[in-house]
């Protein structure tokens, strides 16, 4: 499914490409369809990256943390990505989730 998300990405980001050219004596046009390419790659960068960190797992676990606490305000995630050499080293994420 990833490849079919990543493949209409791609289309639309060459159909906007198209339509940008097509309509380029229209400035509100253009912006509309630069914001739209900006958008476009965002979406493609976002599906990259749940390819390669599996964020719909930890999204699952999240739903089911919630499940099964519906009183529940916080969840910490501590994800280790390589050996600690020399000392720990943390980068911190906060996200409202509501």
């Amino acid at each position: 499914m990833k490849t079919t998300i990543k493949n209409h990405l791609e289309e639309l980001q060459v159909s906007n490409e198209r339509m940008l050219l097509y309509h380029s004596d229209n400035k509100m046009l253009i912006s509309f369809f630069k914001d739209l390419k900006e958008k476009l790659v965002y979406l493609q960068e976002l599906t990259d990256m749940e390819a390669r960190y599996n964020l719909t797992a930890i999204s699952d676990y999240i739903e089911e943390l919630t499940k099964i606490d519906s009183e529940l305000t916080h969840i910490d995630i501590s994800i280790q990505l390589k050996e600690v050499a020399k000392e720990k080293k943390v980068a911190k994420v906060n996200a409202k989730l509501f």
